[in-house]
């Protein structure tokens, strides 16, 4: 076995071999990065005018995720969504999401959430003329919190807080990220939403996780075939020696009984 992982043959076969391992350990770890959304809250302190932090069309910055954020404008009713499945308090309802138009931002809307509201209660109407509101700037939210097979949401409700989702419901221009309404407080049946959580958060997206175990099986089975090549061929030369040595053998005795 040792003489055959020696030729320039099986040299050949076993560099391949690393280079199609290698190749799909490392397409499996960068499937999994991909795969795993993280988020780290260090945001400054103090509160900012949200156009010097954030503007239009752009993502949030890392380093301004979770910031307190002043904005001055107003609502658009017109444009309204309610995000489903969200807790407080360890009760399900919804958020109630609102377009509001800065001042200043060339009627950019931004997403803002106006509060919680428990399952079944009336969405109440938006504040009307101009307001100024405090609140935490969040990023759009990642399409790895989507619940895979659910079946399509009534008009108006939405499973996450997407900019993408938003673009095909409200005429842009649009803000990427989006504002959670902490002052003034909202006025029941509407629940005032708790700060983000300062620690990192962590999403599996389980579709880019599984083409990681892929490309990690690939590898698995490209070992696999290389040893069974290798028993293949010593099996080949073992049965090619057998048949050598029985004709040699035959020969041999040919010889004898002609010498005899």
């Amino acid at each position: 076995m040792s003489g055959q992982l020696l030729t320039l043959r099986w040299a050949v076969r076993f560099l391949m071999l690393l280079a199609v391992v290698s190749t799909c350990v490392w397409l499996g770890l960068w499937q999994w990065d991909r795969a795993r959304v993280e988020i780290v809250r260090s945001p400054p302190e103090g509160v900012a005018p949200l156009l010097d932090v954030h503007e239009p069309g752009q993502v949030v910055p890392e380093e301004q995720i979770g910031r307190r954020v002043v904005v001055r404008g107003s609502f658009d009713s017109a444009r309204e969504v309610t995000v489903v499945d969200r807790q407080e308090a360890g009760r399900l309802g919804v958020w109630v999401v609102t377009a509001f138009l800065p001042s200043g931002s060339d009627g950019a809307a931004l997403p803002v959430v106006r509060g919680w509201l428990p399952l079944g209660a009336a969405v109440p109407a938006a504040p009307r003329g101009p307001q100024q509101i405090v609140g935490w700037l969040e990023p759009t939210e990642p399409e790895a919190l989507r619940l895979r097979g659910r079946e399509p949401l009534p008009s108006g409700q939405v499973e996450l807080i997407s900019s993408a989702e938003l673009l095909s419901l409200w005429e842009p221009p649009l803000f990427q990220g989006f504002v959670i309404q902490q002052l003034p407080e909202p006025e029941p049946p509407l629940v005032g939403i708790e700060s983000p959580a300062l620690s990192m958060t962590a999403v599996v997206n389980w579709q880019n996780a599984a083409y990681g175990i892929q490309w990690w099986l690939f590898g698995i089975f490209a070992i696999f075939w290389f040893v069974r090549m290798i028993r293949i061929d010593a099996e080949d030369q073992a049965a090619s020696a057998e048949a050598h040595n029985g004709a040699s053998l035959d020969a041999a005795d040919s010889t004898g009984e002609i010498d005899s």
